[in-house]
């Protein structure tokens, strides 16, 4: 397992701070060092974030290398999403682009008759597809919802090159988080590409054991 299984941000061990002064150089007072302090944190904050994401990349990127021995890709992204982005409701797509259809392959959380609607590529997911770009149900005007995609989140492009293979839909996050954040945004950005390419490795390697 990844991550502390809610999606929200790990605990970052902190070295205590020190403050030095170089040679004579007389220390920043007043207002000047109060515009000193808040550029300090905003640098701190920026690194830590940074940080944080380079932790969740990281071990989002060891899941999907572990799935190239174990051929368990579709339960891989979904550690993943569960653990780090903090959803434990979600459906992958497969995407056929000679007659633009979409075909349930795996899910999670959700009843397979609420998936349905969602086969028919209105909506949300067939804007990704479309547009070659993720979408966020946050990012929607009201008026462009559908009323099956009430409980969705997101819906994730998985891409090769230029090629849409299919769609991973997230549906309702964890109670303790409300919103998706500038990390998770950043993460499903990574898993467009790369659990593309650990899925395309599985079906390739499902190929070549096929009788």
């Amino acid at each position: 397992m990844i991550g502390a299984g809610n999606g929200n941000r790990l605990p970052l061990k902190r070295s205590r701070g020190i403050d030095r002064t170089h040679g004579n150089l007389p220390v920043a007072t007043g207002r000047e060092g109060l515009q000193v302090r808040v550029q300090q944190l905003s640098l701190r904050e920026q690194l830590e974030r940074n940080h944080f994401l380079l932790e969740r990349l990281n071990a989002s990127s060891a899941r999907l290398l572990q799935t190239l021995e174990t051929g368990d890709v579709f339960e891989a992204i979904a550690e993943i999403i569960a653990n780090l982005i903090g959803s434990e409701q979600l459906a992958i797509f497969d995407y056929c682009p000679v007659d633009r259809t979409f075909s349930l392959q795996w899910s999670l959380g959700i009843e397979a008759e609420a998936l349905k609607p969602f086969a028919s590529g209105h909506g949300m997911i067939g804007r990704a597809v479309q547009i070659g770009a993720s979408q966020f149900k946050e990012r929607q005007p009201e008026d462009a919802l559908l009323e099956f995609e009430k409980d969705l989140t997101a819906c994730v492009i998985l891409k090769a090159s230029t090629a849409v293979l299919g769609v991973i839909a997230i549906f309702g996050l964890l109670p303790q988080k409300s919103s998706l954040g500038w990390s998770d945004f950043e993460l499903l950005k990574f898993l467009e590409t790369y659990a593309a390419v650990a899925l395309q490795y599985q079906r390739l390697q499902k190929k070549q054991v096929a009788p």
